[in-house]
């Protein structure tokens, strides 16, 4: 989520980031929600399937592995939460991946 402008001077290029640091951590969380979001999507859990797993409408081996699957996404998103938050710089809150866990079989 990199936002920088790119500034000549008489010394060559300069890289100026015109974001503060609160709006760094900011963008960067939505940034990571919505990765998260989009991983559970594209696994084929959209919210139809994630509330029958819930209901336990699907064999319990499925559900198991449909909310499984979703509470590892989360705590990939809480992951990098504490690591954004915890940044000093914005280039620290940039650099925070969200490293989407396997898609299980049987989902």
């Amino acid at each position: 989520m990199n936002i920088k402008t790119f500034v000549y001077d008489d010394n060559g290029l300069t890289v100026i980031d015109p974001r503060s640091l609160d709006d760094s951590i900011g963008q960067n969380l939505s940034h990571i929600r919505k990765k998260c979001s989009d991983v559970i999507l594209e696994a084929g859990l959209d919210q139809v399937t994630q509330n029958n797993a819930i209901a336990g409408i699907y064999p319990p081996e499925r559900c198991e592995a449909i909310k499984s699957y979703i509470a590892a996404c989360r705590n990939e998103y809480l992951r990098c939460k504490e690591l954004i938050l915890a940044a000093q710089t914005n280039d620290e809150a940039d650099a925070v991946p969200f490293v989407a866990p396997p898609v299980p079989e049987g989902m």
